[in-house]
């Protein structure tokens, strides 16, 4: 009897769980394969039969939280003087924040959410340096910055290396 009563509670917090999509990447490897492995851009997935999947890698995109995507874009100089003004914590991300004033783009929709991201940091970044965290972050956050202006030069030149291999002028 005892059994009979568990049953159906256990089947029913599965499926509470399951509706809530607690575990679900688990299920999904446990029901498609018994193991896998990325090797350079393929997934091989090996099945319980013994039948091995091959599925190619085509994209993958970085998921970014608030702080990261507001991070600007600036040209290379500048980017490297806010790396410099980090080792005060703080200071070069907030300088850095206003670049976008200047029409510097950051993957954040307006350039008052990417101001306002980019004080908060380094407000942040001044609070946590007496416990060592803030200045490291703010070290962190200028090689980002650096980071980012050479994506956006790398970037650039792609695009000017399409044009001109299309014959369209710059």
């Amino acid at each position: 009897m005892v059994e009979s009563d568990q049953a159906p509670l256990k089947h029913q917090g599965s499926k509470l769980l399951h509706n809530a999509g607690i575990g679900i990447e688990k299920r999904r490897r446990s029901s498609l394969a018994t193991n896998y492995r990325i090797e350079n851009n393929k997934v091989i997935i090996e099945n319980e039969d013994g039948t091995v999947q091959e599925l190619e890698i085509v994209s993958s995109k970085e998921k970014q939280g608030k702080l990261r995507k507001a991070v600007p874009a600036l040209p290379l100089g500048f980017a490297i003087t806010c790396l410099i003004l980090n080792i005060i914590p703080g200071l070069g991300t907030f300088v850095s924040g206003f670049g976008v004033l200047c029409g510097y783009e950051s993957n954040l929709q307006s350039k008052a959410s990417t101001i306002f991201w980019n004080i908060v940091t380094a407000l942040l970044q001044l609070l946590l340096a007496p416990i060592i965290i803030g200045w490291v972050w703010s070290l962190h956050r200028g090689v980002l910055i650096v980071q980012e202006a050479l994506d956006k030069k790398m970037r650039s030149r792609q695009q000017q290396q399409q044009q001109e291999s299309h014959g369209c002028p710059a």
